[in-house]
């Protein structure tokens, strides 16, 4: 029995969550996931799952300002979790564990790996150095991601970047790249009407990106102004924008999440897919080494990806070096709305080339492969 340990669920609405999805759509040995978050939808999910948070929830002050603060009590409970995660470790009597380390679940999870002499995989997500850069135990939290990463039997890296830049830090070692994949694609670039510039996006909206989709909108509405009659405009299955919108803006529609049926469907309404990654210094870290599930979901759909955002995150990499995109490393309305329109004559081109890339690069089968293959040679499951 393999333990999957993360602090998401099987059915959290993040980009983690599909890829448990994903990975976890095949056969496999057995698996129990152990959420350290409360579950965000009681929907049965087709694997065991428990939850098992780290800390005690305090209510209402998990959805307050005061919510960043609360990780201070993380380390009180550490020997707590550390306890029950051996009873649940003997009782299922699991002799693997699976670990994202995102959060301070990594902490004990990883001080239990060790302690029982228990194969370790590590996946990484997203750098620790910037998940930790808020919260009270950050020396320990990277302390422990640096001897979780030489530990581990096995590693996964998100993206080549990611990987690279662990085994500089941490000490150099050989891992595999899995992220999201698709089970299939479009066949070719999906037609599209004359004179329509209908952007979409989907996912969690960051603080971060709030920028980004206020200089979309002002280039939306210059294009607006030179191209008279054409049907432009913005929709969101992002829940909320706060903050962001005026008057004069284009339409924006705002549409509640929902799951991959209801994307896909969106995706029939729209001609460009909208990706943002934000341009603040602070933030540098988050893309620079991570790539999205909706980049992936992006490229197989037919449809031309607007990235927007740094030069040299892992995403622009990718997707630059592929001509899969319309990559956009600016802040400035005037020159979004000059580069959408300067792409308009290369659109099949482009979306040709990030349907190739996702056939290459995406594919679930794949991504499956990689992941199983260091857990099936293990001993109990041969």
């Amino acid at each position: 029995m393999i333990a999957f340990i993360q602090s998401f669920g099987y059915w959290g609405r993040g980009g983690g969550s599909r890829i448990l999805r994903g990975l976890l759509d095949c056969n496999h040995p057995p698996v129990i996931s152990i959420a350290t978050v409360p579950a965000e939808t009681a929907q049965q999910t087709p694997i065991p799952e428990i939850t098992m948070p780290v800390r005690p929830r305090l209510g209402r002050l998990e959805h307050t300002r005061l919510a960043g603060k609360l990780n201070a009590f993380d380390p009180l409970f550490r020997a707590s979790f550390e306890e029950k995660l051996i009873r649940v470790i003997e009782r299922k009597k699991i002799d693997a564990i699976h670990l994202v380390g995102h959060g301070y679940d990594l902490v004990p999870t990883s001080n239990v790996a060790v302690r029982l002499d228990i194969p370790l995989f590590l996946s990484v997500h997203d750098d620790i150095e910037y998940l930790s850069e808020k919260h009270a135990a950050r020396d320990e939290l990277r302390a422990s991601m640096a001897r979780a990463w030489r530990y581990a039997t096995s590693v996964y890296a998100i993206s080549e970047e990611m990987g690279v830049e662990y085994s500089r830090r941490y000490g150099k070692r050989e891992f595999a790249i899995v992220t999201d994949g698709l089970k299939g694609y479009a066949a070719q670039p999906l037609a599209r009407p004359q004179k329509s510039l209908r952007v979409y996006f989907m996912g969690l909206i960051h603080m971060s990106y709030l920028p980004n989709f206020r200089a979309l909108l002002d280039a939306l509405k210059q294009l607006r102004a030179e191209l008279p009659g054409w049907q432009i405009e913005l929709t969101l299955r992002a829940g909320a924008l706060a903050g962001v919108l005026r008057d004069d803006d284009v339409k924006v529609t705002v549409l509640p999440f929902a799951g991959e049926r209801e994307v896909q469907r969106d995706m029939e309404s729209a001609d460009l897919l909208y990706m943002p990654l934000p341009f603040a210094k602070e933030a540098e870290a988050f893309g620079k080494f991570s790539l999205s599930t909706k980049m992936v979901t992006y490229l197989g759909s037919g449809l031309p990806i607007v990235y927007h955002g740094p030069a040299n995150s892992a995403a622009c990499n990718l997707l630059g070096k592929h001509g899969a995109a319309i990559a956009i490393p600016s802040e400035d309305p005037a020159e979004i709305a000059r580069q959408i329109l300067a792409s308009l004559p290369r659109r099949n081109e482009i979306v040709t080339a990030a349907l190739r890339l996702a056939r290459e690069r995406f594919d679930l089968a794949e991504q499956q492969r990689r992941f199983w293959t260091p857990m099936r040679e293990l001993p109990a499951n041969q």
